[in-house]
């Protein structure tokens, strides 16, 4: 079972060949497709090698970008739910996921939540084969237990409580092991982790891969550190000196293999448009009350260009909503940080803003550092901006630091889950930190905070929905 396991993953490592045929009557046909797929058994020996545990690795890093950067992800549909995107489709999926109003069973969330777990599935798989075949490799391993760690740390900032964090030993699912009880988010960050340590602890060397892979360790602990309110241990773990500003743990993408998903599903598809403050419902001007203003701000950290203003246009695909266009990453190609020194600052800031009195002066400063000498995202550098005042109080002072933290980190998967942490930590209601009011499509905004576990779950005897879908 496991060699099988792990044959079907490496063929998705390495892709299929697609061969040319000729043409058989409709009969042969039908008898070549019900002859199975895969006759006999598969040698051992093909798999259980140091080529195929490599092979295994690049899936499985392959998967992980698919569920972040890349497709239609779990870092899209959370900046859906909150302000960072609007529906500018048709399906009634994605629009129901901008009102606010997730269900259970929606058939296009369903699928991006499996491949959350898939992934994971693939990069326990490749740590199992690097440690088996490739035990020297320990940066490598290092950063498979990272994107372990990383996705993790995604689910519990965006899922309801009650994930489960099973998986397949030796190729086989039993359900009714412990690991497919469902978890509460804490829970989840707990595990998330202790993946990190993992990380740490192999990629514990002097060369250039270890210090890429171990600073990436670093900044993703200190934001689960901060999901859990710790926020001068978070703090500690990025100090300047050892994560640089300008470090950057970037997915990279080529026509050849996946393209960029905000610009996929923004400026090429037109799915999404930029979320502003206000639009049009029934012809009048339409106040979102929470939402940050991303185009009409004209901020040069998240620049926005109309459709209308290419050549051809670029239309939305609903035909009507208008589209504002991210320039973040403006072509297919250009590369997205999942993780950053630009990270590491806000962890200080809000580090800052916590203490006991809150450093309000302290947070500035690093703020406004930002602001005079913006860091690169991806290959996209926004220009200088001016410094802002020093708020009047520490609530004044939230209120600041996270819509400057909405600027820096758009598209990039942390929305929504600061959104949770402004109700859950900062002890602000739902109605006063996520979009509420008229929805631009009809009827009003819904009351959801957390996207859900998908009903494709209870395939899993253990699950029974989500516990809660509170923050």
């Amino acid at each position: 079972m496991k060699s099988i396991a792990y044959r079907a993953r490496w063929a998705m490592a390495v892709g299929a060949v697609m061969v040319a045929v000729p043409l058989a009557s409709c009969e042969d046909m039908k008898h070549q497709f019900l002859e199975p797929q895969n006759p006999g058994l598969v040698d051992p020996g093909a798999v259980a090698n140091a080529a195929a545990a490599t092979a295994l690795r690049v899936g499985a890093l392959g998967a992980f970008k698919g569920t972040t950067g890349s497709g239609e992800s779990i870092w899209r549909w959370g900046g859906m739910l909150t302000d960072e995107f609007k529906s500018s489709d048709t399906f009634s999926q994605r629009n129901e996921t901008d009102q606010r109003q997730v269900q259970t069973n929606n058939a296009t969330w369903s699928p991006i939540y499996a491949a959350e777990q898939q992934a994971r599935g693939f990069l326990r798989d490749a740590i199992d084969g690097m440690n088996t075949y490739n035990s020297d490799q320990r940066a490598n391993i290092g950063e498979l237990y990272l994107t372990l760690g990383f996705l993790e740390m995604q689910m519990a900032e965006d899922l309801c409580n009650g994930i489960p964090l099973g998986y397949a030993k030796n190729g086989i699912v039993d359900y009714s092991d412990p690991s497919y009880k469902p978890l509460m988010n804490a829970e989840v960050f707990a595990i998330a982790q202790q993946h990190f340590d993992s990380a740490l602890a192999f990629a514990n060397g002097t060369d250039a891969t270890s210090i890429y892979v171990r600073n990436g360790a670093l900044v993703s602990k200190a934001r689960v550190l901060v999901d859990q309110k710790q926020y001068a241990q978070a703090a500690a773990q990025v100090p300047v000196a050892t994560i640089p500003t300008d470090y950057q743990y970037v997915l990279t993408f080529s026509v050849a293999t996946a393209d960029n998903g905000n610009w996929s599903f923004n400026n090429s598809q037109g799915r999404y448009t930029v979320s502003d403050s206000f639009d049009i419902v029934n012809g009048v001007q339409n106040v979102i009350k929470n939402a940050v203003p991303f185009v009409s701000a004209a901020d040069p950290r998240v620049p926005t260009r109309a459709g209308t203003s290419f050549t051809p246009n670029v239309k939305p695909f609903d035909t009507s909503t208008p589209l504002y266009l991210q320039q973040i990453w403006a072509a297919r190609s250009d590369p997205i940080p999942v993780i950053s020194g630009l990270d590491a600052r806000l962890i200080e800031a809000e580090a800052r803003l916590n203490q006991s009195p809150a450093d309000i002066t302290g947070m500035m400063t690093i703020l406004n550092g930002l602001r005079a000498a913006p860091p690169l995202i991806g290959n996209f550098r926004p220009t200088a901006m001016a410094a802002l005042p020093a708020p009047a109080d520490q609530n004044a002072a939230t209120s600041l630091f996270f819509r400057e933290k909405a600027f820096w980190t758009f598209g990039r998967g942390q929305r929504l889950g600061d959104l949770r942490r402004l109700v859950r930590q900062y002890g602000r209601t739902p109605d006063n930190v996520f979009p509420t009011g008229n929805f631009h499509k009809g009827g009003v905004y819904g009351t959801d905070v957390s996207l859900p576990v998908s009903d494709t779950e209870k395939s899993n005897s253990q699950f029974k929905g989500c516990i809660d879908r509170n923050s």
